[in-house]
């Protein structure tokens, strides 16, 4: 199982191969004001550091990774945007009533593609990666379902007040969050 590790005040981050899928999983857990939520969780090490989690937010629909596990372990509601596959969870758009978080929907990654934001942490699913070896750069065309869309989808997120940024794939970044994005959708 992999440690959370703490990353920042009320950011936990974890990180490891999966075999399956023959890339990085990253994963991250976010403190708001109804608990702290799971971002496209996989398997982890346990005690967690915050207490039970409040809810699981699924980026995407190919990232429903280990959330039923944690939805019968802990009870927690999972979400995921109302594109997304229908079993993932409870459909969720625009603002989500559980941790005040902004959901903004990225068309043009993956299916049912969204962003959070929660305050000034910025969450990405696959839109965007930083994985080593690859960097800090777009998904990879040939898994996009409308590449031309998609920097057009990302260029919306500039508006957008965050200095942290995570991700589905790849470390966070954790200063001049917004000046790089700007950079490279620009």
């Amino acid at each position: 199982m992999t440690p959370l590790r703490r990353v920042s005040p009320g950011l936990w981050c974890w990180q490891a191969y999966e075999p399956a899928v023959k890339c990085d999983l990253s994963a991250c857990a976010v403190e708001t004001s109804d608990g702290v939520v799971l971002v496209d969780p996989f398997p982890f090490a346990e005690p967690l550091p915050f207490g039970n989690p409040a809810a699981v937010f699924l980026t995407n629909g190919n990232h429903a990774r280990h959330a039923a596990e944690v939805r019968a372990k802990f009870g927690t509601p999972v979400f995921a945007s109302a594109s997304a596959s229908p079993e993932l969870g409870i459909p969720i758009d625009g603002e989500a009533a559980l941790g005040g978080v902004r959901v903004i929907e990225i068309p043009g990654a993956g299916p049912g593609e969204v962003a959070y934001l929660f305050g000034r942490v910025l969450c990405l699913g696959d839109a965007v990666i930083n994985l080593e070896g690859h960097g800090f750069s777009l998904l990879p065309e040939k898994y996009c379902t409308e590449p031309a869309k998609l920097r057009d989808s990302l260029r919306k997120l500039l508006s957008l007040e965050f200095d942290i940024l995570t991700f589905a794939h790849g470390a966070p970044i954790l200063a001049d969050a917004h000046k790089r994005l700007s950079k490279l959708i620009t």
